[in-house]
């Protein structure tokens, strides 16, 4: 199985025991959308990601959220193929609450950022007290 773990940092190792593993390569959401738009896809089989940074790229986007956030998925979804022969799970983490239910977001202050057009609505997963949504390379 392989696709996109989105994870709270509250519930990785690091932040607390019995946390899931981070992997191992670090690297900020615009460098991996970088990554990403290069050719020849370049990420070896086996390659561990953990993504930061999603909410600061869809804060920033402001008014231009919406199309930013279709840019993002049209992109993530275009190299479904090239990352689900990668295998296993890029994480990306979040530092606020991801919420689920007639949407799927997070917030600031008092408003909501929805993930829903890049992430469509992921069920929530639970393993062992460990909050965490699955969703696959091709985003659907």
């Amino acid at each position: 199985m392989a696709g996109y773990l989105l994870i709270e940092t509250k519930f990785l190792k690091d932040e607390r025991e019995g946390g899931i593993e981070p992997n191992q390569v670090r690297m900020g959401f615009l460098d991996y959308l970088r990554e990403l738009r290069e050719e020849p896809f370049h990420f070896p089989r086996g390659h561990k990601i953990l993504i930061e940074g999603v909410e600061d790229v869809l804060i920033a986007a402001g008014e231009n959220r919406d199309s930013v956030s279709s840019y993002i998925h049209d992109l993530l979804a275009s190299r479904a193929n090239e990352l689900e022969r990668m295998g296993g799970y890029v994480q990306i983490v979040f530092k606020r609450k991801l919420n689920q239910a007639d949407d799927f977001w997070f917030e600031v202050g008092l408003e909501r950022i929805s993930l829903r057009r890049i992430f469509g609505s992921p069920h929530k997963q639970d393993r062992a007290g460990n909050e965490f949504y699955l969703v696959g390379f091709n985003l659907t």
